[in-house]
């Protein structure tokens, strides 16, 4: 299956302009079409009680005063980069309405949002939310580094689970159109990890993918993935989105958690 629609979160947080060009270069490369929905309701504040109420009611004004100057950048990156899409604002809950969206796209392009302004501090639980909410991949896209111009070279974190087996069919489309992608097995106390990064390789390259394989011996997972991202100088990194917990959705896999928290380059997760 092709990435034919993206689904582009629009708010006024720092990360907007970082994640716009990276799903204006992602679209060009993918022959696609954004679909951007620009939020007015605050992300996770419940309207619980009169003052909080008043409160987000002139959070959602400051969103409506805000739109046209956003979307009038959005339509300038798309007209740039020779790409189509559409426009909409939502008044409802901001993961809700996306997960529902997701049902309907082939990827949602969220970003990492340091704390810092009003709008960062809403927008920043975001992708872990959307990671293990939706039915299909999302794409974290790290706010105030490089963007990557096109997807060439994709590094693979895989181990034999559910998770990374979602994530590496939804990203088919992407390896496929890489220059370079690089399963990476993280050695774990057994040789089983090590076996199924070699099958995944050779199923990828059925696919006509430009694949190879790289084990990396025991040690901090998160440390020796790091690493690795920055020697093959990845532009995207492909993994699961694992949760610990089903009554907790925040509480995250240590190697997810910190990915999500400091991404080097965008991520490609899945649940």
């Amino acid at each position: 299956m092709a990435i034919r629609t993206i689904l582009l979160h629009a708010s006024a947080d720092t990360g907007f302009t970082d994640r716009l060009a990276f799903a204006v270069a992602l679209a060009k490369q993918a022959g696609a079409a954004i679909r951007t929905v620009y939020t007015l309701y605050p992300t996770g504040v419940p309207r619980v009680g009169r003052a909080l109420s008043i409160y987000v009611n002139e959070l959602v004004n400051e969103a409506k005063g805000k739109e046209p100057t956003l979307k009038a950048q959005y339509e300038q990156a798309l007209a740039a980069g020779g790409v189509t899409g559409t426009w909409e604002v939502i008044e409802g809950d901001v993961t809700s309405a996306l997960r529902d969206a997701v049902s309907f796209s082939d990827l949602t392009v969220v970003s990492e949002t340091p704390y810092g302004t009003v709008d960062d501090q809403l927008a920043a639980t975001l992708p872990e939310h959307l990671a293990l909410a939706c039915n299909g991949p999302v794409a974290v896209v790290p706010t105030g580094k490089p963007v990557p111009a096109r997807i060439g070279k994709v590094l693979v974190a895989w181990k034999p689970s559910r998770e990374a087996g979602h994530a590496v069919r939804f990203a088919l489309p992407l390896l496929a159109t890489a220059d370079q992608v690089e399963v990476v097995t993280i050695a774990e106390g057994g040789n089983t990890v090590e076996a199924s990064g070699a099958q995944l390789t050779a199923y990828l390259k059925t696919h006509g993918v430009n694949a190879r394989h790289v084990h990396v011996g025991d040690g901090a997972a998160t440390v020796a993935l790091g690493r690795e991202i920055d020697r093959f100088g990845a532009d995207l990194v492909v993994m699961g989105a694992y949760s610990r917990s089903r009554f907790a959705e925040m509480i995250l896999g240590g190697v997810t958690a910190s990915l999500l928290a400091n991404p080097p380059v965008p991520l490609f997760i899945a649940h």
